[in-house]
C-alpha cells in the first residue's frame, strides 16, 4: 500500500511538472517518448520498451510489466529567422536568433498486470510544442523599411503601418497528455489497448501587431493577451501482434484531441481560437534475427491538415502587396488565414543491441516530411520547424533486477529554408538544428 501511495505521489508531481514548456521535432510533435524510445528514434509501436509506450501504442503495456519509468529531457532548438529588405530599397537585413535555448521535459509512465488477460497503466508526456523569442520584432522591423515602398500596406482598405503591440516576437505553445490505459491479451499473441487522451495545452503570442490588418476591425484578441489554457480529450486505439517467434507487429492510431478554444487568441487563429491536437496513425515491424539482436521499423503520419488553425494558408504576395490567400478569410474566422502545414510522414529505423545481462545499447535514425512550403515561409518564421533528418543513441543500465538506468541522446540535423520572396515580397530564412538528452529510471516491481 506504501509503495502505490509513493507511486501515485511521483506520478502527481509529473503532471504538474508537465505543464511545462515542451518543443518537438517532427513538425511539434516528439520525436520519442521516455529515454529508451528515443534512443530508437521512436521505432517503438511493435517494440515496446517500457511503461510510456501507451504514448505510441496501449497494447504495449501488456508486455512490458510491472514497472514505474520516470525521465527527464534536457532539450536545445536552436532557431534563427531573417528578412532581407534591401531587396526593396532597404539598408540592412533583419536577422535574430530566438533567445530561450532550453527546455526541462518530463516524462513517465506507470504499468501493472491485472490478471492474465488485463493489464492497466498510466502515461503522461509532453506531446509537443513550439517556442520562440526573437529580441528584433522581424516583422515590425522590416514593415517598417517597407512602409515607404509600393507594396508597402497590408490589402484590407485603411489599414496602414502603425499598428501597436510590436515589440519582443515571441510564441510559446505547449501540450501534454495524460493517458490512462488499459490492454487486453486476445490470445496468448495479441494484444490490444485503448487510452484515453486527457489534453492540456497553453499558448502565449507578442509581438504580432503588425498583422493586425488581416483581422476584423478592432479584434483585441490576437496578440499579448499573456498565457492562455486550453482543454479536451480524444482516444488511442492499438494492437500488438507476435506473428512469429521472431518477428512483431503493431498499430496505432489516435483520434484528433479536441480542445476548447484559446480565448485569448480568438482573432489569431482560426475557429475563434480553435487549436485541436492532430490525428496521427502509426504502423511497423519488429524482428529479432538473434537473441541479443532487435530491430524496428515505424511508419507515422500525422495529419496536420485536419485542423485548420494550422492548416490554412498564410499570408501571401499579390500584385499589391502581402494579402490573404485566394478563398481563405481574415485571422479568427473558421477559414481564416493560417501557418500552411500539410499532413507529415515520418519514417524511423530503431536498433538494440543486448551487450549482456546489465548493458543494452541503442541506435536510430529518423526521417520525415517537410510541414509546410516555401511560399508559407513568413508566419513560419515564429514556428520554424523545418528539421527533417534525426540520429540518436543511448544505453540502458540494469543496476539490478527491480531498477534501471537510461540515457539517450538526440540530434536534429540543421536545415535552412530560403526563399527569394516572402509574402512581405522580399527574400526570408529559416533554420534551426536540436540536441537533447534524456535521462530516465525505471522502478520494476
Amino acid at each position: 500500500m506504501k509503495f502505490k501511495i509513493i507511486i501515485k505521489t511521483g506520478l502527481s508531481f509529473l503532471l504538474i511538472a508537465a505543464a511545462e514548456s515542451s518543443v518537438a521535432t517532427t513538425g511539434y510533435f516528439s520525436l520519442g517518448y521516455g529515454p529508451k524510445s528515443s534512443a530508437m528514434a521512436g521505432a517503438v509501436v511493435a517494440a515496446p520498451q517500457d511503461a510510456t509506450i501507451a504514448a505510441v501504442n496501449p497494447a504495449g503495456i501488456g508486455v512490458v510489466g510491472n514497472r514505474v519509468d520516470l525521465s527527464l529531457m534536457l532539450f536545445s532548438p536552436i532557431r534563427e529567422a531573417s528578412l532581407d529588405p534591401r531587396a526593396a530599397g532597404g539598408t540592412f537585413e533583419v536577422r535574430d536568433k530566438s533567445s530561450r535555448d532550453f527546455f526541462v521535459i518530463p516524462t513517465g509512465g506507470i504499468s501493472e498486470k491485472i490478471n492474465e488477460q488485463w493489464n492497466w497503466g498510466f502515461t503522461v508526456y509532453g506531446n509537443g510544442g513550439m517556442n520562440t523569442t526573437y529580441s528584433r520584432n522581424i516583422y515590425d522591423e522590416t514593415f517598417a523599411v517597407l512602409g515607404a515602398g509600393a507594396n508597402a500596406k497590408f490589402v484590407k482598405e485603411g489599414q496602414g503601418t502603425n499598428f501597436a503591440n510590436t515589440g519582443e516576437l515571441m510564441i510559446d505553445l505547449g501540450q501534454a497528455i495524460f493517458a490512462p490505459t488499459i490492454s487486453y491479451k486476445v490470445t496468448p499473441n495479441h494484444i490490444i489497448g485503448v487510452s484515453a487522451l486527457l489534453g492540456v495545452q497553453y499558448f502565449k503570442a507578442k509581438g504580432l501587431g503588425d498583422f493586425q490588418g488581416f483581422a476584423n476591425p478592432g479584434a483585441t484578441d490576437l496578440t499579448n493577451n499573456g498565457y492562455d489554457f486550453s482543454y479536451g480529450a480524444g482516444v488511442r486505439i492499438g494492437w500488438l501482434g507476435k506473428i512469429h517467434e521472431k518477428v512483431s507487429l503493431g498499430v496505432s492510431g489516435s483520434s484528433p484531441v479536441y480542445m476548447t478554444e484559446f480565448h485569448k487568441y480568438s482573432d489569431l487563429f482560426a475557429e475563434k481560437g480553435g487549436f485541436d491536437i492532430p490525428a496521427n496513425f502509426t504502423a511497423g515491424i519488429a524482428i529479432k534475427p538473434v537473441s541479443d539482436v532487435l530491430m524496428s521499423f515505424d511508419f507515422q503520419r500525422i495529419f496536420y491538415a485536419g485542423v485548420n488553425s494550422i492548416a490554412n494558408k498564410g499570408p501571401v504576395l499579390g500584385p499589391a502587396g502581402t494579402t490573404i490567400p485566394s478563398g481563405q478569410g481574415q485571422l479568427g474566422e473558421d477559414n481564416g488565414i493560417g501557418f500552411g502545414w500539410n499532413d507529415v510522414n515520418v519514417y524511423r529505423l530503431g536498433l538494440k543491441y543486448q551487450y549482456n545481462q546489465n548493458w543494452s545499447v541503442s541506435a536510430g535514425y529518423s526521417w520525415n516530411d517537410r510541414p509546410f512550403e516555401k511560399d508559407q515561409l513568413l508566419f513560419n518564421i515564429i514556428s520554424p520547424a523545418v528539421n527533417t533528418k534525426h540520429m540518436t543513441f543511448g544505453f540502458t543500465y540494469n543496476m539490478n533486477t527491480e531498477s534501471e538506468l537510461s540515457v539517450s541522446y538526440m540530434h536534429a540535423f540543421k536545415e535552412t529554408m530560403s526563399t527569394n520572396k516572402t509574402a512581405f515580397g522580399v527574400p526570408g530564412s529559416i533554420s534551426m538544428y536540436q540536441n537533447s538528452i534524456e535521462i530516465g529510471y525505471s522502478l520494476k516491481f
